[in-house]
């Protein structure tokens, strides 16, 4: 009975593992799979299999695989959406809904891994951060996009929502150095 519901864990961390979108979680469900996997030898009798399986399966194999990922691209962006009243509530959220999608898709699209940090940030203080590869800024007047010019993954990025008619009315897309104060949107809008 407790070997059965073993195995069938085995097959839900399998089909996990091959299903996942992040490679992160699909590690993890491996480890756990090999985990599984070395408490059904040692179920079946099988002690000196079951401890290979849990130190090179589930130990040595992850540690592995989360330091190649550790050298695996991350695509960090920081999203600031701000309103100051609640009538745009609805339609900022709608948006951002779209926005986020929109990343995520893109994201899976160049195996990239995509960390979204939502921020209240002001977008000066953002566009000066070294350590992200995009900052949006997202407001009822539109969306300002900054990025490494040089970057193709922010080209791409920019191309691609560029091409969202339905998703960008009012905004202005910046790149890189074409950066101006006159572009900024004023400090006095972030909360």
């Amino acid at each position: 009975m407790i070997l059965d519901l073993f195995y069938l864990s085995l097959i839900v961390f399998a089909i996990l593992a091959v299903q996942s979108r992040s490679l992160r979680n699909a590690v993890i469900y491996l480890a756990v799979f090999s985990l599984v996997c070395s408490i059904v030898y040692l179920l079946l009798n099988a002690p000196d299999v079951a401890i290979a399986e849990a130190t090179i399966g589930c130990t040595l194999s992850t540690i592995l695989y989360l330091v190649a990922l550790k050298k695996y691209k991350i695509f960090t962006v920081y999203y600031n959406c701000y309103f100051n009243d609640e009538s745009h509530l609805a339609i900022l959220q709608k948006e951002r809904d779209q926005i986020h999608r929109i990343l995520r898709d893109f994201a899976v699209g160049q195996e990239l891994q995509l960390d979204l940090i939502n921020t209240a940030t002001s977008f000066t203080k953002l566009k000066e951060s070294v350590t992200c590869d995009v900052v949006i800024f997202h407001s009822p007047s539109g969306i300002w996009l900054h990025g490494i010019k040089n970057s193709y993954q922010y080209q791409k990025l920019l191309e691609l929502l560029k091409n969202q008619e339905d998703l960008v009315k009012e905004g202005k897309f910046i790149e890189g150095e074409d950066w101006s104060d006159e572009d900024n949107p004023t400090d006095s809008q972030t909360p």
